[in-house]
């Protein structure tokens, strides 16, 4: 089953699991978590499982945020009584790569939940009297772009009319100059993109990185770019991944229900925001531009509500069209939106919830009526068998806007 690009669980054997199979399984009243933390070849096939036990208890720490770019990061801590997790050109090294998989048990047998691939960032070594730990930082794989693997040494340019499929896929070949390139897994482009070209010159200086070059070929494509959880680079255009009205309930929570926990909602006041302009480039003496506002009489944020509220301009220099203007707008308006008025809530642990995907809610106290709920970001400790989510309330988003 596929959600907005990502994997919902690995099958590892030949039964088929249905969703109302697995949500039956999700629903019962005791579940023990269970985490595996793969060893990647550079090529991303599995050389070997860290033992589950060796992971120190309750050091997991996930976080995934509804964004372009890097979604993900974990840190945990490793048992290193014997040395095995030091870091060393034979073992874990820079530019390591983890495959991060959840799971949940029963009759015997897990079904897992990829959450992610990895590079290692910052490691820590730490020596007590009665133990011996490594902890391990581990970046979304989109970092391998932004860091210093990522940078560029000359100016790197992708010319007027090149196919932007093409391009992603030579910077993902890019040599590492140590037998290894960037990334060996294909990019996934939704259909509608593939065949676009480059409307304009993108130049990225030197000093700059690939995550610069990989934004300008994203922004000319109006599209949404992350790495999904199994670490195909995704395409997917901003007017899809936007809809709401056709994306699923991935899950309900009932007034009463046991799986749902504390819950809170927040007013950003200050960072409300109704109105938002994308200033594109110029060409030909004429400046691509668009303006939108929030109208949606549904939202208590809207113009008539609260009055006008603007974000600074964005400038956006691979903006070719009014149209890609107008679509950027839209996009950065939602996306303001999300922390106006923000649902923060403790869930029972479950693997199904991912970002950019819709819960239904029901709760007197906040006046929910199973009111759908876009998760924003989740967030999680091992061990707790709870989830941190923060959601946005899709009658708040502004479905009817005006364009000036």
């Amino acid at each position: 089953m596929k959600i907005f690009g990502d994997v919902l669980f690995s099958q590892e054997e030949d039964e088929d699991i249905p969703f109302s199979k697995l949500k039956r399984l999700l629903e019962m009243p005791y579940l023990k978590p269970r985490y595996r933390l793969s060893v990647l070849t550079q090529d991303e096939q599995v050389a070997y499982i860290i033992p589950e036990g060796d992971i120190v208890a309750d050091s997991i720490n996930y976080t995934e945020s509804y964004q372009s770019g890097q979604r993900r990061n974990i840190s945990l801590e490793l048992v290193n009584v014997d040395g095995r997790y030091t870091p060393n050109v034979n073992g874990l090294w820079v530019n390591s790569r983890f495959s991060f998989e959840i799971g949940i048990e029963y009759s015997g047998r897990i079904i897992w939940f990829p959450k992610g691939i990895y590079i290692m960032g910052n490691v820590d070594l730490t020596r007590g009297n009665s133990e011996k730990t490594v902890s391990l930082q581990l970046l979304d794989k989109y970092a391998i772009f932004e860091g210093k693997t990522g940078t560029l040494e000359v100016a790197y340019e992708v010319e007027l009319g090149s196919d932007i499929r093409d391009a992603v896929r030579g910077i993902l070949n890019f040599s590492l100059e140590n037998g290894y390139i960037l990334d060996y897994k294909d990019v996934i482009f939704d259909p509608s993109l593939v065949g676009m070209v480059t409307q304009q010159t993108i130049r990225a200086e030197q000093g700059e990185n690939y995550g610069t070059v990989i934004d300008a070929l994203a922004t000319q494509l109006s599209a949404e770019y992350y790495y999904n959880n199994v670490g195909n680079l995704c395409f997917y255009p901003i007017n899809e991944t936007v809809d709401d009205s056709v994306k699923p309930i991935i899950w309900t929570y009932p007034s009463f229900g046991r799986d749902l926990h504390n819950m809170s909602l927040s007013y950003q006041n200050e960072d409300i925001v109704n109105c938002v302009k994308v200033v594109g480039d110029n060409v030909d003496d004429g400046i691509y531009s668009a303006v939108v506002t929030n109208e949606n009489p549904s939202s208590p944020i809207c113009i008539q509500q609260v009055g006008r509220r603007t974000a600074p301009p964005y400038s956006e220099a691979n903006v070719w069209s009014d149209d890609l203007a107008h679509d950027l707008a839209m996009y950065y308006l939602r996306k303001s939106s999300f922390v106006a008025v923000q649902f923060s809530c403790s869930v029972s642990f479950n693997p199904v919830l991912t970002v950019n995907n819709i819960c239904e809610i029901e709760d007197d106290y906040l006046n929910l009526k199973r009111n759908k709920l876009l998760i924003t970001s989740i967030s999680f400790t091992s061990g707790s068998g709870q989830m941190s989510v923060a959601f946005c309330n899709t009658e708040d988003l502004p479905s009817n806007t005006k364009r000036t």
